[in-house]
């Protein structure tokens, strides 16, 4: 144990990477503290540095800013009141200007500048247009031994350099697991964008996929020369708030105002507080392309400046320095003097701290409504419904001209419009136009808010949907967000799967008195899932049965259109209402003959764009128009793969115009079988096993994914990464040379062209809408429980590759492709191998028994996934964890082969039959209570029975 009384330096950092990164320059570490103060709750590592015996504090996990800093301050100086020197040491956002030249990586040193504090605190939100901003607050220097210190360490520095990375590369040698998150990042991560290059908010992909690296887009900076230090120390003022810069234009009007270097959250809460030398490891660029790719090696450089600090300083001359707890209460007392002399100073006073205490509840308001507005952004739904393609104009009149349609338009009531047509007609083009176009300019000042439903797990709920329209309906109308702040602060993120709560919300923003008239696009609604397609489908039918019964009109609006396939189980669920209700259905299967006519128009159109593309004869133009026409089955999506079809004939032809066109598909499927026909048949069983991973996987993979994916499924040796190795670019390549329309890659994602795609794949999924081929290759030549099988030997290869476990401990969404497929297969393994398990091959059941080794590298790998859906369970026994996930021949080795009792439970008391209940399989619930296990085991959450 440590005396508090010994230790003189006080170091406070404000997150873990800045806690651990000044650890590693301890010279020795001491015990735990004898004794603290009452109510202390601070995390301290002592020890000694540079002869100095320093304590070192963080700030609370998930607190930053201000007031979390003076606190951890405060109860520093209590519990250490021999502290005389004051050191925030950390990282923070830069502010490159033409004058300084700051780069990540780089470290600020606070330091006054003329009149200039050396630490300027200002208000986030009192920026002005046309005014400066001004400061809110005088802030202490830090000890004079401190400032001359960094005086004589300046000197030093511009003499000799300094010696920053070969410290930071002796410590990382030592400790090799902080290699990754800690080394110095690539030059080529170090991008500078234009003030006017902004991060989409809610975009959480890299800024390397998203914004690019465009030379237009980057400043441009020289290379630094060998004679200049790199990490570069640049000494001046840092600006210091209770919110993160994120702003590039509020970031260069503060640093032209007052000369600030540097942005960060934590200072101005300690200067009064906690005098002390401010520095901070450059990690951005305080604008909205925010990452976390710098903050380890930022925090590094920082720490290693603040030991060369501490080395300039004499320990006999720091001890002769004032407590830090001393000079505090000697401010207040003058501060108390001051006060007295006039009555008119404490009415001042009084009036500005009634103000600041204003300006903080709006703030904490301000805040807590951005937080609860981003519970609600739950999917890239923008994405969604801009990879599909603009209407062509004169089309999809059969709608808009259509009575119906026109009726629910023109109505200022309550209302809903549900629109079906076959596959292939054009409706999501059509809902895309009606967001983009069509109903902005006919319903000026409506909120128009959409959801396009695809199958994939990303795009097929209506958790997902409601979240998406609600995100949207409060970025539109902010002041309507009170009607879901309490169930946010009741339920926190648990309200994203909330639906019933959800669509109340909805209902009830909607009717505000103060809201506008609110439209809601959902297209697909045959892609939702079944479940939560016919709940959904009940919420519209209560919805409709009650606008049109309600006697007293709201002030606004809430209408919904509504796309899909003509399915039964659709019509049937829209059926209960009162056939006195309007009706709400546009019947786009009745329209054929004015689709036909569009797409006539259409065609026309696409044959004269490729005559004049491929300079053809008007006699070539007009036989191919005819052939077309002829067609008896003509949509869209079918005009588009055919176009494409005659357009790679003609451009592989010697003489275009005397090429036969006759063989033009007929049907989507059998353009989809003549795309699928032209992979060279080398290539076939590989382009099978890719579209299998497509099909398979429960959302769009990115290319380096699939990269990943494939070669985990084809190579021999996969025990690391590098054995399965794959260039995704040049995959990226060869698909789309194989495979032609059939996939298309929108934001270097993989996607099938349509959702009639996967249903001419996959055996199981053949619905009435397709017809059939004679003697096909490519129909219904995937099988269901084969896809799944795939996935499950990819997933679980991926989960026990050995560099892997390393990787997700410190897992950020979008950091690499690896870790985001390693995510997934964290997530979703358990799924397809539940679904595949009775074809398993036994090397994976093998290791698929190492994921269940709970001593093993593998089992924690994927456990401790942070989205991963089974953690609340990580620590149930094996087999309780294997009944869970519905892995029987799992669980029946470890019953029969490890002779396992049927009853063991959890340290909560859970039995695996408890398990298999909470997990809901029926087959897993039989075996076990073949095998004894007892329904009323009693645990801490009730029995199997309770749980079932």
């Amino acid at each position: 144990m440590s005396d508090p009384q010994q230790y003189t330096v006080g170091w406070i950092c404000a997150i873990t990477t800045e806690y651990t990164a000044a650890r590693q320059f301890l010279d020795e570490a001491h015990g735990s503290p004898d004794h603290v103060s009452a109510n202390d709750s601070n995390d301290y590592t002592l020890g000694k540095m540079a002869g100095h015996n320093v304590v070192i504090a963080v700030l609370p996990d998930s607190e930053y800013g201000v007031s979390s800093a003076t606190a951890v301050a405060k109860d520093m100086l209590h519990s250490f009141p021999n502290v005389r020197v004051g050191l925030m040491v950390g990282i923070g956002g830069g502010a490159p200007t033409a004058k300084n030249d700051i780069r990540l990586g780089d470290v600020v040193v606070s330091s006054r500048k003329g009149s200039a504090p050396c630490v300027y605190q200002y208000n986030y939100g009192k920026a002005i247009q046309g005014r400066s901003f001004e400061p809110t607050g005088f802030l202490n220097q830090p000890p004079v031994v401190v400032r001359t210190a960094v005086n004589g360490l300046r000197s030093k520095y511009e003499d000799d350099g300094h010696q920053l990375e070969a410290n930071i590369t002796e410590i990382l040698g030592r400790k090799s697991r902080l290699r990754q998150k800690y080394s110095r990042p690539s030059p080529e991560s170090d991008r500078l964008y234009t003030s006017d290059v902004i991060h989409p908010e809610d975009d959480k992909r890299s800024c390397k996929e998203v914004c690019g690296g465009q030379t237009a887009d980057l400043v441009q900076r020289r290379k630094r020369r060998e004679d200049e230090d790199n990490p570069t120390i640049h000494y001046g003022v840092i600006a210091s708030a209770d919110q993160l810069m994120k702003d590039a234009i509020t970031r260069d009007a503060i640093a032209k105002e007052k000369d600030v270097l540097c942005f960060e959250m934590e200072a101005a809460g300690l200067m009064n507080h906690f005098p002390c030398l401010v520095v901070r490891g450059i990690c951005d660029y305080s604008d909205s392309h925010k990452n976390k790719e710098w903050q380890g090696y930022a925090a590094m450089t920082a720490a290693a400046y603040a030991k060369d600090i501490l080395t300039r300083m004499i320990p006999g001359r720091v001890e002769q320095e004032e407590r830090l707890e001393k000079v505090l209460a000697k401010s207040v007392t003058e501060l108390i003097e001051e006060t007295k002399s006039s009555t008119d100073v404490l009415k001042e006073h009084a009036h500005s701290t009634n103000q600041h205490l204003a300006n903080e509840a709006l703030r904490y308001q301000n805040e807590a409504h951005r937080k609860c507005h981003q519970v609600f952004k739950t999917s890239t739904y923008e994405h969604f419904k801009n990879i599909n393609p603009d209407r062509v104009k004169e089309t999809c009149q059969w709608v808009l001209n259509h009575p119906q349609y026109q009726r629910w338009n023109e109505s200022a009531t309550d209302d809903l419009l549900w629109i079906s047509a076959d596959p292939g007609c054009g409706k999501s083009v059509l809902s895309k136009s009606l967001v983009d176009e069509r109903l902005m300019s006919d319903t000026a000042g409506s909120t128009i808010c959409y959801f396009f439903f695809k199958d994939n797990d990303e795009q097929n709920s209506l958790a997902i949907c409601l979240c998406a329209l609600l995100h949207q309906l409060f970025k539109h109308q902010p002041h309507l967000l009170q009607h879901a702040t309490a169930a946010w602060h009741s339920d926190g993120s648990k309200l994203q799967q909330e639906t019933d709560k959800l669509w109340r919300i909805l209902l009830a923003a909607t009717s505000d008195g103060a809201a506008h008239n609110t439209i809601c696009v959902l297209d697909a609604l045959d892609e939702c899932k079944d479940g939560d397609r016919s709940n959904l489908i009940d919420k519209l039918a209560q919805f409709h049965e009650t606008a049109a019964a309600s006697q007293h009109p709201h002030q606004s609006s809430l209408k919904f259109i509504v796309t899909s396939r003509p399915y039964d189980d659709i019509q049937r669920g829209f059926q209960h209402m009162p056939p006195s209700l309007p009706a709400i259905r546009l019947r786009g299967e009745e329209e054929n003959d004015q689709i036909r006519a569009e797409i006539n128009r259409v065609i026309d159109q696409r044959v004269l764009q490729l005559a004049n593309e491929l300079g053809l004869r008007k006699s070539t133009s007009s036989r191919l128009e005819q052939t077309l026409l002829a067609m008896e089955h003509r949509t869209y999506l079918w005009l588009h793969l055919a176009i494409d079809d005659i357009r790679t004939t003609l451009q592989n032809s010697l003489r275009p115009d005397e090429e036969p066109i006759d063989s033009v598909p007929s049907s989507v499927e059998g353009a989809y079988e003549k795309i699928l026909n032209r992979i060279p048949e080398a290539r076939r069983q590989k382009v099978k096993l890719i579209l299998r991973i497509i099909v398979g996987a429960r959302r769009p993979l990115a290319v380096g994914e699939m990269a990943l994916a494939l070669g985990l499924a084809t190579s021999e040796q996969h025990e690391t990464s590098a054995d399965v190795q794959i260039n995704a670019v040049h995959l990226e390549n060869q698909l789309r040379h194989w495979c032609g329309l059939f996939v298309f890659f929108n934001h270097s994602r993989v996607y099938l062209i349509h959702q009639t795609a996967r249903e001419f794949l996959v055996a199981q999924e053949c619905t009435p809408m397709l017809g059939s081929l004679q003697n096909s290759l490519w129909m219904h030549s995937l099988e269901h429980m084969e896809i799944e099988k795939t996935m499950a030997e990819i997933c679980i290869r991926c989960l026990n590759l050995e560099d892997l476990s390393q990787s997700l401990d410190d897992y950020v969404p979008n950091e690499s492709d690896q870790e985001e497929f390693a995510e997934y297969c964290s997530e979703w393994w358990t799924t397809h191998h539940r679904f595949s398990e009775s074809i398993t091959e036994k090397d994976t059941f093998r290791d698929a028994l190492e994921l269940y080794d709970t001593g093993g590298k593998s089992y924690h790998t994927w456990t401790r996934s942070k989205t991963n859906k089974f953690r609340g369970f990580r620590f149930m026994t094996r087999m309780g964890l294997a009944a869970y996930n519905g892995h029987d021949r799992i669980l029946e080795h470890i019953l029969s082969v490890e002779s396992a009792d049927v009853e063991e439970a959890d340290s909560c008391g859970r039995t695996a039959l408890f398990a298999a209940s909470r997990g809901g399989h029926s087959n897993t619930l039989q075996m076990l209570l073949d095998a004894g296990a007892d329904w009323d085991a009693q645990s801490d959450y009730g029995t199997p029975l309770q749980a079932a």
